[in-house]
């Protein structure tokens, strides 16, 4: 089964409509926070900054040359990857967050190291492998994770990058209750149902799964 089309739709408008206020989550160049953000932020958002921190750790590796950012969001990550001297393909459903990663990397005068594609990931075919895939903030809205990982493995040549979220508490509450306002679809996970997903995808053996604060971040290697 594929994400319906009317799923498409509410996730693409509402990250049209919170790009900025999403980037400045990571830094205040797109928007200013609030004091009360910044609160959050610190206590609350930890995972946000732990996984953008091992992504880099993995793909600083020389073996790693070109990377797929899928739902590259603000374009945080791209720039980062470009600043390693990567060549970046980013993807994301949201025309303003592809416009917000262009903004970036016309700063850093990467634009020639970077290609931009308003797509669905899903939905999406290249004529490349990727050496490795960021998939960062994008399985929150997936309704079939077996075919999204099935996929990746497909467009990665070494390694694949995955942030699960499994929300609980309070704070996972009211990010339901926030996006179900905003008609935008959110999935959560259990540590059983990831390994069920990775195990029907056929790379349990090969993933290795650390636990966040909210969730769990997954290396596959190939």
């Amino acid at each position: 089964m594929k994400t319906r089309p009317e799923d498409l739709k509410d996730i693409k408008n509402f990250f049209n409509s919170y790009s900025r206020g999403f980037s400045s989550i990571y830094t205040e160049d797109d928007k200013q926070r609030s004091f009360f953000n910044k609160i959050i932020d610190k206590f609350f958002r930890k995972e946000v900054y732990l996984r953008y921190e091992r992504t880099l750790i993995e793909t600083s590796k020389d073996t790693i040359n070109t990377v797929l950012d899928v739902g590259c969001g603000p374009g945080h990550h791209t720039a980062a990857f470009l600043e390693q001297g990567k060549k970046v393909t980013s993807l994301d459903i949201a025309n303003e967050m592809i416009d917000l990663t262009k903004e970036k990397v016309e700063k850093l005068g990467k634009l020639n190291d970077c290609k931009f594609m308003v797509a669905d990931y899903l939905a999406t075919e290249f004529e490349e492998q990727f050496d490795a895939i960021a998939v960062l903030g994008f399985f929150d809205y997936v309704s079939e994770p077996v075919d999204a990982i099935k996929k990746l493995l497909r467009d990665a040549k070494k390694e694949v990058y995955i942030s699960i979220p499994n929300e609980k508490g309070l704070l996972g509450l009211q990010r339901k209750i926030r996006y179900k306002l905003k008609g935008c679809p959110l999935y959560s996970y259990s540590r059983e149902f990831l390994e069920d997903c990775l195990e029907k995808s056929g790379c349990l053996s090969s993933s290795e799964i650390l636990v966040d604060p909210r969730g769990f971040f997954v290396t596959i290697r190939k």
